[in-house]
């Protein structure tokens, strides 16, 4: 064989990315034996051999095993070839859906921070959204308290398939707000479309952005009805509050900056004012 058709060990490492000691480690296992050995004991590689080491490179970083790789290597066939390749592609694909989620759920966060950069602390104003998909929890009324009630919407996602690495936000019902109290009627929702389970509804909002513990919004909500009554609005559906910026970009906690927003509509010219019970 002419010399020009062997690859030594460190020119087989470039070509298959496959560092030295990981080649010599599979030499000694008989993984991938070098089909020449010198006088000198060193060890050259043909091309031919190029194919194999790209296949045991890429089940590695597959996580597939040394011995599932060797066993394969020892007894292949076409037919066991088509086998490991389907079965390789199934888990491919699912290892690409969970990247391509992990990389929305970062966009997500991403554009929530832009937002909240985008406005001043206390500004209120009307605001159209288009309907979203979330995954909402049921209510908790057992819970002691909202840590508590927090961390079974965490559970309940998650046994029902949901990434929890979401934005998780809270949704007061449309009664609460009506007939306002200190511990409105709340539940817990994941920005979580794949797996979404209702509709934030698309429409007219009145929003309003600031720093606030979204558990202790009783002074902030006052306001928001204020607003409404006297903008000719009334609600219209459930109000949905959420953090923008929490522990993810920011330190100290009582800096969390966040957004609360009340589903309106225009009121009727004939129509009498809603009267809130605050």
């Amino acid at each position: 064989m002419s010399q020009k058709k062997q690859l030594s060990i460190l020119e087989f490492s470039r070509l298959t990315g496959i560092n030295r000691d990981n080649l010599r480690f599979y030499d000694r296992i008989g993984l991938l034996k070098p089909e020449i050995r010198g006088e000198n004991g060193y060890r050259y590689y043909t091309r031919r051999q190029l194919g194999s080491a790209y296949l045991v490179g890429s089940l590695r970083l597959l996580g597939v095993g040394i011995e599932d790789i060797r066993r394969y290597s020892a007894s292949r066939t076409p037919e066991e070839m088509l086998n490991l390749f389907a079965e390789q592609e199934s888990r491919i694909q699912k290892e690409i859906e969970k990247l391509q989620e992990t990389s929305g759920i970062m966009k997500l966060y991403a554009d929530m921070a832009r937002e909240a950069l985008c406005h001043s602390d206390g500004e209120i104003l009307l605001e159209e959204r288009r309907r979203e998909r979330i995954f909402l929890c049921p209510p908790f009324p057992t819970a002691r308290d909202e840590d508590e009630a927090e961390v079974l919407a965490y559970e309940y996602a998650g046994s029902h398939g949901v990434n929890l690495g979401y934005p998780m936000g809270v949704m007061v019902t449309e009664d609460s707000l009506l007939t306002y109290t200190e511990s409105p009627e709340y539940q817990y929702y994941l920005k979580a479309d794949r797996r979404g389970n209702a509709w934030k509804p698309g429409g007219l909002y009145v929003v309003v952005y600031g720093k606030s513990n979204l558990q202790d919004t009783q002074d902030i909500y006052l306001r928001l009805l204020d607003y409404i009554r006297e903008q000719g609005l009334e609600v219209a559906g459930n109000a949905y509050g959420e953090y923008l910026l929490d522990d993810l970009a920011i330190q100290d906690s009582a800096q969390y900056y966040g957004r609360i927003e009340i589903l309106v509509k225009h009121r009727e010219k004939n129509g009498s004012d809603v009267n809130y019970r605050l």
